[in-house]
């Protein structure tokens, strides 16, 4: 398994993001998406961060259509979505998930080292 650190590393030389993990019991979870995945394109769209992802996930209300990398090849994975489900969350909904993440930690707890200024 690959540490947090080298996930990252792993995601930013793929201009990807690093899934860190699923809330217990969430679509995405259900669907197989896992620690160690690194998001390529949401919808058909390249995600490098996560603006581009809530810019591709808003593009389709019926299905969001992942493809990530896995143990070294490209896979697709899609998650299909309750009608209405496009709708802004609450704030409490927020809040609900926030929660659920920093419980769940997964967030990476490890900051990257800052840039070196000797270096060009």
């Amino acid at each position: 398994m690959l540490s947090r650190t080298q996930l990252n590393k792993l995601a930013e030389s793929l201009q990807g993001i690093a899934v860190w993990g699923c809330l217990p019991g969430s679509r995405a979870q259900r669907v197989g998406l896992r620690y160690g995945d690194v998001l390529l394109s949401v919808n058909g769209v390249r995600t490098s961060d996560t603006d581009d992802y809530l810019q591709a996930r808003s593009l389709r209300d019926d299905v969001v259509a992942l493809v990530v990398f896995r143990d070294g090849a490209e896979i697709s994975i899609d998650i299909e979505l309750d009608p209405g489900q496009r709708r802004e969350p609450t704030r409490d909904e927020i809040e609900a998930v926030a929660a659920q993440v920093v419980t769940a930690r997964l967030m990476p707890t490890e900051r990257p080292p800052p840039p070196d200024s000797d270096q060009v």
